[in-house]
């Protein structure tokens, strides 16, 4: 049997769905709070108090909690929706977060008194954690992700739910003969024409997911591939890492703000690092060229980076980089940090041309491929 009470509660409307047992395992519903109407969806967890709320101060989308319900003397499971928030998907970490509550078995030691209190935004399907966090490697390869524009759902569960998601449309997941090995999935991102630099979404992609956790070392590496159509102009950035707030854009380290560490390619087709650091000769990021020959289109690049911070102030910081196996930049003298704050802590994938300005925007649509990103803590 269920039962549904609908009150007004500090001028907010409050719906409660209780289930019995036989209605859980049944299909129990959910509550559409803006229209105070059961909606179609299914409710992952047996009994949830769902407040709407207004608060323009409120960041976050929502937040869970248990609350004491003194009319009926126990702890609610509640789930409070801000300023308009949409009653979240049933793959929503929150319903995992609300049917781990556990009823304390005791009376509020304070009037109003909240337990367990987290927030959360409408589009976290994650919940800031990776395989990072337990020190496991974390791979993004795309073979579990559907063909075609890449989903929102899939891009927010493949990269800890960035932040930043420009350019998001402008990534397909394609196979066959478009993937690396013609058997699984590789993701195809196609840069637009006349646009350079990555001020708007319109001309970049630029994600920033944050690694869950700090770190002082990492290996990170991706396959990439500039197909036979494609033109260098006068270069572009491709992937890497940096601090919280990755210093770049022309902004010069001082030691105490951020830094970053990117790939890029050259008008000549050369590839290189593009490094923020303390000591780099102009208020840009210096361009350290790899050793290795101009870029051959059509062929699948694997690169590999593996970065260490310097010891407060020394210089003594460390990029070293592979490609297909051949270490191709060995530096052990550079500075990201006065002190030692600053750790890494977010993958940087950004893909633009640029510079910015006509000159380094491309004359067509162009295509850049990417498979199998792999950050470690460790040389696995």
């Amino acid at each position: 049997m269920q039962k549904t009470r609908i009150a007004k509660l500090a001028g907010t409307l409050v719906c409660t769905v209780f289930l019995g047992k036989s209605a859980l395992a049944a299909t129990p519903t959910a509550v559409n709070t803006s229209a105070s109407t059961k909606s179609a969806e299914t409710l992952p967890v047996e009994s949830v108090r769902i407040i709407s709320m207004k608060d323009a101060r409120q960041p976050f989308d929502m937040a869970a909690k248990l609350q004491w319900n003194p009319h009926d003397q126990h702890w609610d499971k509640v789930l409070v929706l801000y300023n308009g928030a949409a009653n979240p998907p049933q793959e929503h970490p929150v319903w995992k977060y609300l049917s781990h509550l556990s009823d304390p078995k005791r009376h509020p030691s304070k009037p109003g008194e909240n337990i367990g209190y987290q927030s959360f935004k409408l589009n976290a399907y994650c919940e800031g954690t990776t395989p990072l966090s337990s020190g496991k490697a974390w791979v993004v390869n795309f073979n579990q992700n559907q063909l075609g524009l890449y989903g929102e759902k899939d891009h927010l569960r493949d990269w800890n739910c960035p932040d930043w998601t420009m350019g998001l449309d402008k990534a397909v997941i394609v196979n066959g003969a478009l993937s690396r090995t013609g058997k699984d999935q590789s993701m195809r991102i196609r840069l637009p024409r006349g646009l350079s630099g990555c001020d708007s979404p319109a001309s970049c992609v630029n994600w920033k997911p944050l690694l869950g956790a700090k770190l002082d070392s990492l290996y990170y590496s991706y396959w990439v591939k500039f197909p036979q159509s494609f033109e260098f102009v006068m270069g572009g950035k491709l992937p890497g890492i940096g601090s919280f707030n990755a210093n770049s854009g022309g902004a010069k380290p001082s030691g105490h703000d951020g830094w970053s560490i990117r790939a890029m390619w050259n008008l000549k087709g050369q590839l290189g690092q593009y490094v923020y650091h303390m000591d780099q000769p102009k208020p840009f990021g210096e361009f350290f060229e790899w050793d290795l020959p101009p870029i051959v289109k059509d062929k699948w690049y694997h690169i590999k980076t593996f970065v260490k911070l310097n010891a407060g102030g020394q210089k003594d910081g460390i990029v070293k980089t592979w490609v297909d196996g051949k270490v191709v930049l060995d530096k052990h003298d550079l500075r990201f940090r006065a002190g030692n704050n600053l750790p890494i802590e977010r993958f940087l994938f950004s893909l633009f041309y640029g510079g910015s300005g006509p000159e380094w925007a491309p004359p067509r649509d162009m295509d850049i491929y990417f498979d199998d990103f792999v950050l470690s803590s460790s040389d696995d």
